[in-house]
């Protein structure tokens, strides 16, 4: 049996949803694939990520919970950068154990995540 993640649920406040929806389709350039318009969107890109976002008054992942959101090492600054212009404060990048580079950003709706720059990719 092959199980994988299909996607991941992720609330924003009524307040921010439409931001949050907006702010991954033009930092990541993920578009809609679904959307009950005010009540729930489907973003991905064309490799299988998707993220379910819907307004909620629950409160957002906070750290250490988060998403990741892998990038290549040359499109690590040009990627910080655009989350900088989008107003999401990312944290100064730092070199894991791993030799990962990272940086932490909040999306509209406050939810915390990162970008990923790994040295090497995760097995499959």
């Amino acid at each position: 049996m092959a199980i994988r993640l299909e996607h991941v649920g992720l609330g924003a406040r009524r307040d921010a949803y439409e931001a949050t929806v907006a702010f991954y389709q033009q930092i990541f350039g993920w578009h809609k694939i679904r959307e009950e318009e005010g009540e729930l969107t489907f973003v991905g890109d064309d490799q299988g990520a998707r993220l379910e976002i819907f307004p909620t008054d629950s409160p957002p992942f906070v750290d250490p919970h988060h998403l990741a959101f892998g990038v290549s090492q040359e499109e690590f600054d040009s990627v910080r950068n655009a989350l900088a212009e989008a107003g999401a404060n990312p944290a100064e990048p730092f070199i894991n154990t791993f030799g990962d580079r990272i940086s932490f950003f909040d999306d509209p709706a406050g939810n915390r995540a990162q970008i990923v720059a790994r040295k090497e990719p995760l097995p499959e």
